[in-house]
């Protein structure tokens, strides 16, 4: 043996390879370039014009046939002319080069006949138009509620669709006509958007008119689809798939009536972990189950499947089942769970990955996990291109890869430590978070931190959900009784996964924001780093084998993947949303807003009473430029912290509204004499901010009054999403009014003589909340958000019940700096979202 291991390979003989080593399992990396350059042509293809799409898969095709004849060229030379063993690699380069293409190509091809049958149909140029025309389309799964209402404040349904026909504008003989029968077939992907008393049943078939309104480049949807008309969309009669559709609807109506009688969070979750279906879940546990990173387990993914395959195998095993009928009862048993949990991309996307690993298991390669996973990634892109934007494809690769790695070589070293049943799932748990981390950090306001632990603790009591609710919903209508008793059952398990989630989003930092900017970036490509060190030392050999410099190495690499999981802000402090438009910062009895104008500026209003509170606050925030700083009045607990925000920043200009003979500069201690400041007056406007752009009014601006407060500064800032926009318009405006410390009495009378704005979205409570700021505003205006500056356990007795109490009659949601911090207030496509900001 040590002759053959010494043997010279030009001499004829072939070095002996040593025996790999127990529990080394070398990757099948053959598919890797082949899944690349699917991907890679897939992210490309969706993002260009078809003609440009379809130019790039017959390239492709031509460099692959270009390519398979270079190959046949090297294949055909005579064995002693085509070098040793050791330098074969010419052939297998173009081997995989002569694949890549081959699948980039069809990948590429079957992204753009979608495309190609949009355009040439004259589908795009009727979406992009604005004359409605009527379409027939199916209902892909169950409509969505939105969280947005509609214009008219009603709320609005969202469904995917297939439209298979189309009367467009100007293809029938009589555009003043509409023929009985569509003449445009095709098959396009769209969104419907209904007011929530249309009635949507999946798999149904729908016509009517719509107006459509063109989606953004890479998007699956073609289209956003509107009813034109009053009555909406008209159900056709069912054809035999809406009626193969309409047994499972009913299936999944009955489980979700059967759930309702599990405890705890058992009738929302139930639902969702068994069939998909959130709609059950309340704002509070949906936001619960994101920050604790267990939302995951709502959707049906490949984790699910797996479960179900598992039972399957399990029962076939118990029963004797032959051999031969492993993979017809697993194909079978994957499509009907498609059919009942609806088949929308996502559960097709776990589908396949689930029908591979059942093809793995009965061919006996469970050592081929990489190659199935990128086997997985290659037919699903040729199914859908579409799936290489969609974040839920990139999570679900990421964390197979992961378990595929590591997954294994982590259990093996956690098993003398811990048992079985602990050494396993938290493996599995720990390294498909250890990939994940880098695709949600774009995809959320941070980092899960306590995303691990919470996964543990959830992850065995998904099967009692999923197996055993999975087996509920099939015998919901046949055998009702026994349904509801199994539903019961894994609704325990159902409410202690909501019970961990809940719990884990309570915990401080439950998501600890991402440093920004290069430093954020920097941390990601050390994180990436640390995980390759981790990934090369594990899959390298069993671990006692490593030496010690592999050793000092690896705790290196697992410190640094440690910190910046737990994350860096746990000890660099939190940060706001990246999307943040207003924060009420929590300066004590004070007052202090900040109107987010520019990625590092802002208007502030009022300073509180402490300079560094108010120059914590901006720190924490990261304001460098205050482009205005507005004084509502001449007390104290509003202008005394002004020093701490001209500390290390850059004022522009201030602007004041105070008693008679009150000198802000003097008062405020400000020594730069080329800051203008001016004092307010009725009627001033302007005009603020590049990157998040806002206007403000002056309302009121008394000087006379003998009571300071009446002297407040009364403005109302509109906050833009894009540009500023005439109200109604698309980029509708935020409307902020704040009223500095304005008593009952004048309030009353500006109301009277209609001097205060008529739409108020966000109000900043006067005086604190207290009794004397009076209630008229409140009802009057009734703002959606009230805002209310006041310190914990504060003397006065503010915020008084009776602002409290009016604040709730009207539905305003408020915030306190006592019991909230400092709150913090986003603003993006429409939809304002609240976060407390860590302290």
């Amino acid at each position: 043996m040590r002759a053959l291991r010494n043997a010279v390979l030009g001499h004829g003989q072939v070095e002996a390879q040593p025996k790999p080593e127990a529990g080394l399992r070398p990757l099948d990396l053959r598919l890797l370039p082949a899944a690349t350059a699917a991907w890679g042509s897939a992210l490309a293809a969706v993002h260009l014009p078809w003609a440009v799409g379809a130019r790039l898969g017959w390239g492709l095709f031509l460099a692959a046939l270009m390519l398979s004849g270079v190959l046949l060229l090297l294949l055909r030379r005579p064995v002693g002319e085509r070098g040793s063993p050791g330098r074969s690699w010419p052939r297998h380069l173009l081997l995989h080069s002569v694949l890549a293409c081959l699948v980039g190509a069809v990948v590429a091809i079957s992204a753009a006949v979608p495309q190609r049958t949009a355009d040439e149909s004259g589908w795009s140029e009727a979406v992009e138009g604005e004359a409605p025309f009527e379409v027939t389309l199916r209902i892909s799964g169950d409509a969505q509620l939105l969280d947005r209402p509609g214009f008219d404040g009603e709320d609005r349904l969202l469904a995917d669709v297939q439209v298979h026909s189309a009367q467009l504008p100007g293809s029938g003989s009589d555009a003043d006509e509409v023929p009985d029968e569509p003449d445009v077939k095709l098959r396009v992907a769209a969104v419907l958007i209904v007011s929530e008393d249309q009635p949507l049943v999946a798999g149904q078939h729908y016509q009517g008119m719509v107006r459509a309104s063109a989606t953004e480049v890479g998007d699956r949807a073609t289209a956003l689809l509107f009813p034109f008309e009053e009555d909406g969309l008209a159900a056709l009669p069912q054809d035999r798939w809406a009626q193969v559709t309409q047994g499972f609807n009913t299936l999944r109506a009955a489980t979700t009536e059967h759930a309702q009688h599990a405890v705890g969070d058992g009738p929302a979750l139930l639902p969702a972990i068994v069939l998909g279906d959130r709609s059950q879940q309340s704002p509070e546990l949906r936001d619960a189950m994101l920050d604790s990173g267990l939302s995951h387990l709502s959707a049906v993914s490949g984790t699910h499947l797996a479960l179900v395959v598992g039972a399957l195998l399990g029962i076939l095993r118990l029963s004797r089942a032959p051999r031969w009928m492993t993979l017809p009862v697993l194909l079978i048993g994957i499509v009907l769970f498609v059919l009942l949990v609806q088949p929308k991309p996502s559960v097709i996307r776990a589908a396949v990955m689930g029908g591979i690993g059942a093809l793995a298991v009965f061919a006996g390669r469970g050592r081929a996990s990489f190659a199935l996973l990128c086997l997985c990634v290659l037919v699903l892109l040729i199914y859908d291109p579409w799936f290489s934007t969609a974040p839920a494809f990139q999570l679900s690769v990421a964390a197979t890869l992961g378990i595929v790695l590591v997954g294994q070589r982590v259990k093996e070293m956690l098993d003398p430590w811990l048992p079985g049943v602990l050494s396993g799932p938290l493996a599995l748990t720990a390294s498909a978070q250890l990939f994940a981390v880098p695709v949600l950090l774009p995809l959320s306001e941070g980092v899960q931190t306590y995303s691990v632990p919470a996964n543990l603790l959830a992850g065995p009591l998904l099967p009692f959900v999923t197996v055993l609710g999975t087996a509920a919903a099939v015998l919901s209508t046949a055998v009702p009784w026994l349904s509801a008793a199994l539903l019961w059952c894994s609704g325990w398990a159902a409410a202690g996964i909501g019970q961990i989630g809940r719990t884990a989003a309570e915990l401080p930092r439950a998501v600890a924001p991402w440093p920004q900017g290069w430093f954020g970036l920097s941390l990601v490509l050390v994180y990436l780093l640390a995980v390759l060190i981790l990934v090369v030392l594990l899959v390298r050999g069993p671990a006692w084998q490593i030496t010690w410099l592999h050793g000092v190495v690896l705790g290196a690499a697992a410190g640094s993947l440690g910190a910046l999981m737990l994350p860096t802000t746990l000890w660099m402090g939190g940060g706001p949303p990246d999307h943040w438009r207003v924060a009420l910062c929590d300066v004590g009895q004070g007052d202090m807003l900040v109107v987010r104008t520019q990625e590092a500026g802002a208007v502030v209003i009022d300073a509180g009473q402490e300079p560094e509170a108010a120059d914590d606050c901006l720190r924490d925030l990261g304001i460098t430029t205050v482009e205005m700083l507005m004084i509502s009045h001449d007390h104290r607990d509003h202008y005394g912290g002004a020093a701490g925000v001209f500390r290390g920043r850059e004022v522009e200009q201030v602007l004041y509204s105070a008693s008679d003979g009150w000198e802000a500069a003097d008062a405020m201690e400000i020594e730069d004499e080329g800051i203008p400041i001016i004092r307010a007056e009725l009627g001033d406007a302007g005009r603020l901010g590049e990157d998040y752009p806002a206007s403000y009014r002056v309302w009121s601006a008394f000087s006379h009054f003998p009571n300071p407060n009446d002297n407040s500064l009364v403005v109302q800032l509109y906050l833009y999403e894009t540009t500023e926009a005439p109200a109604g318009s698309a980029n509708d405006p935020l409307r902020l009014l704040v009223t500095g410390d304005l008593e009952e009495e004048l309030t009353a009378a500006l109301l009277r003589q209609d001097r205060l704005p008529q739409e108020v979205d966000l109000l900043k409570v006067a005086h604190h909340g207290a009794a004397n700021g009076g209630l008229d505003l409140l009802k009057s205006r009734e703002p959606a958000v009230a805002l209310i500056g006041v310190g914990e356990e504060n003397s006065y007795g503010h915020p008084d019940q009776s602002i409290l109490d009016a604040l709730a009659e009207v539905g305003a949601v408020t915030y306190r700096t006592d019991l909230h911090g400092t709150v913090i207030l986003s603003w993006e496509g429409g939809v304002l979202s609240a976060a407390r900001l860590p302290n």
